[in-house]
Formats: structure tokens, sequence, C-alpha cells
């Protein structure tokens, strides 16, 4: 294949992911080394740059995203539905942030029963679920963190949030 397939194959692969994808990943699906993968899709940024989707780094992974320049249009396209969460969600959202816990380790610390909770916040897709040594573990998902302002990831980044 010629590096534009390559390029074109690796942006149909971001277009039709659900989520941010591992360069890895995309190395695995194209039959590249991560390097030349991670070479192409900075290029593919690249040429992307100046158009109405551009290319997103999250750490090691990779998405497609409207480009900034429109969001006056996507805006009024997709409104974003407001979620609020309850004050148990965010309790567990709280623990979660700190780490990944069982779902024993998160009902100790609140003293309560909290699978309505975990369940909810699995069916929003802001918690997932983790298989460690025969053990679920939760986690925050990528969903929760790209649904929050950009001011408020900031108080995350926080010290309040460190310990």
């Amino acid at each position: 294949m010629k590096k534009e397939e390559y390029l074109y194959a690796i942006e149909s692969i971001l277009f039709v992911s659900a989520k941010p994808l591992k360069i890895e990943k995309i190395a695995t699906t194209v039959g590249l080394e991560r390097e030349t993968v991670k070479g192409l899709v900075f290029e593919l940024a690249d040429v992307l740059k100046d158009t109405g989707i551009n290319v997103a780094f999250q750490g090691n992974k990779v998405s497609l995203v409207p480009n900034g320049r429109y969001h006056r249009f996507f805006e009024r396209f997709a409104k974003k539905k407001r979620v609020t969460l309850s004050r148990s969600a965010l309790e567990v959202v709280g623990l979660l942030l700190k780490k990944k816990r069982t779902r024993d380790e998160i009902e100790k610390v609140r003293g309560v029963n909290s699978a309505r909770t975990i369940n909810n916040l699995l069916k929003t897709g802001f918690i997932e679920k983790e298989f460690f040594e025969g053990h679920i573990y939760y986690k925050i998902a990528d969903k929760f963190y790209s649904s929050i302002p950009e001011e408020a990831k900031e108080f995350l980044d926080s010290k309040l949030f460190k310990f």
C-alpha cells in the first residue's frame, strides 16, 4: 500500500471508532510498526488541521474531533443534554477519581449499598468495569472526562484531588 492509502485507512479507523484509540491498536489493525503509525497520525493531523475535523491526542490515544473554529455550527446541531449527578453518584465518582476500586471498597467507604449508583454510572458511560485477578474494578471512563467543561478540568488537576 502507498503512504496515502495508510493515511486514509487510519483516518477511516478513527472516524468509525466511538472512542479514542491507542496507537498500538491502530498499528496492529493496519499492520505497521507503532512508530510508523505515530508518524502517520501526526502527518494526518497536519493534513486535517485546516478542515472541519482535527486529530486529538489524549496521552497515547488518538481520536477525530470537530475543529473548534466551527463550534458555533456543530453546537447548534448537536445540543448536549446536561447531565446532573446525584449526591451518591458524585461520591462514587469522587472515590474513583483517586484510583480504581471494587464495589466492596466503594461500599465500605460510603457505608451504604452502592449497586444502583454504580449501575446508573455504568449506563451513562461515566465509569467502566475492569477485570483483574478475578475481581471487578470500576474506574472513571473517558466519557466522563470529555463531558466536563474545560474550566472544571483544572480543578481535577489541582491539589484537591491529589493525595
